[in-house]
């Protein structure tokens, strides 16, 4: 029981220090460096049907983190088509598992995407070699009544 009380302590703790380590929307900036290989892996998952009329559960599993790499998700109107242009950070939930294994839990995607049209969803991580785009999924909200029309 004492194992569980600490894991759910631990769980609490990194969930809820994650978002004082994203940053600021206005403090991103761009770089002219080329980007580097990275062996952390991002999948999104729920997002497989790319279109939507309301959207469905999204998860984030990751794999090879870095030890103090910040991890986050953020959403932006339209198709990926400049890193330049920061999007919105979302609520996500980080649940740690062990051997630098994690899953983000994405709730705040719901608050984010209220409109219709074309969002990108994109992982990014921060560690100490900068930031990076992990992974990207693209897809539409369509009300019932458009997509049959």
């Amino acid at each position: 029981m004492k194992g569980f009380v600490l894991s759910l302590t631990l769980a609490s703790f990194v969930s809820a220090s994650l978002p004082a380590a994203l940053p600021v929307a206005a403090s991103t900036t761009t770089s002219s460096v080329a980007p580097r290989p990275v062996a952390t892996k991002a999948v999104i998952s729920g997002l497989e049907g790319k279109v939507f009329e309301t959207l469905p559960p999204v998860l984030v599993e990751l794999s090879n983190l870095p030890a103090g790499a910040a991890v986050w998700v953020e959403v932006k109107r339209g198709v990926p088509t400049d890193d330049r242009l920061a999007g919105k950070p979302v609520e996500s939930k980080f649940y740690l598992r062990k051997d630098r294994v994690g899953v983000l839990s994405v709730p705040g995607i719901h608050k984010a995407c209220r409109a219709e049209g074309t969002w990108t969803v994109s992982v990014l991580m921060s560690d100490a070699h900068g930031t990076t785009t992990l992974s990207r999924a693209t897809f539409v909200l369509q009300s019932k009544r458009k997509r049959y029309a």
